[in-house]
């Protein structure tokens, strides 16, 4: 398995404010990741750090060989990096298939961006059927979806996925385990942040454990599988 990120010795900030200390992890080609911890862990600040959406960082985010720490978000995206954010950020006045096209690059030909949605809408029926409906008028599973989608237009290499069953009814969360399932299957490698561990697990190759902003525990899914581990690192 080659390495597709490396992030190393990473210290991030928001204002004078240190949020992570040191933080090292990687992911590799078609490796499903998965970030776990408490609520103001350090779990966003992660992700965000990878597409640079924060004030200030050292250290090195190294992707496909190349080292992108001071690269401007909208360059390191269009590395086939795609990343769905914990509020989705979807556009509520446009459409769901608005809002697909709208994601898709505009160096691909109408063909390609067409088979594209079509694949999205084959994976989410649910949006399928409502290719005309407004963005903001969708439930809070249906969105998730719909941020998801928007995502996968893009075709990524790696996708980021920060707290995508975070505030949805059981029954939804059902659905997006389900879709979950089949993405980290596909050809790409998958970082997940996510408090759920439970549900988690099953899906991933490895994940690591973060505390107040540092890295306190890493492994495959059998060593994270562990009642005092999780009771000192993710209970409240």
């Amino acid at each position: 398995m080659s390495e597709l990120l490396s992030v190393e010795d990473l210290n991030a900030y928001y204002g004078e404010s240190q949020i992570l200390f040191d933080v090292s992890i990687d992911v590799g080609d078609n490796d499903v990741v998965g970030i776990f911890g408490r609520n103001g862990m350090g779990k966003t600040t992660l992700l965000d750090s990878i597409v640079n959406r924060i004030d200030r960082k050292t250290g090195r985010v190294v992707y496909d060989g190349e080292d992108i720490s001071e690269w401007e978000t909208h360059d390191i995206i269009r590395e086939k990096i795609a990343y769905v954010p914990e509020d989705r950020e979807i556009y509520p006045a446009l459409t769901v298939r608005e809002n697909l096209e709208l994601a898709a690059p505009r160096t691909i030909d109408r063909s390609t961006r067409e088979e594209r949605l079509d694949y999205v809408f084959e994976k989410f029926e649910r949006l399928g059927e409502r290719e005309s409906q407004r963005g903001g008028t969708l439930s809070g599973g249906e969105q998730q979806m719909l941020a998801i989608g928007r995502a996968l237009v893009t075709d990524p290499d790696l996708l980021l996925l920060d707290e995508p069953t975070e505030g949805l009814a059981p029954t939804i969360i059902d659905d997006v385990i389900e879709i979950l399932e089949e993405l980290v299957t596909e050809d790409r490698a998958v970082l997940i942040v996510e408090q759920n561990i439970t549900r988690m697990l099953p899906l991933i190759d490895r994940g690591y454990m973060i505390e107040t902003g540092r890295i306190v525990a890493d492994g495959d899914a059998d060593y994270l599988d562990d009642e005092e581990l999780q009771d000192e690192y993710l209970t409240v």
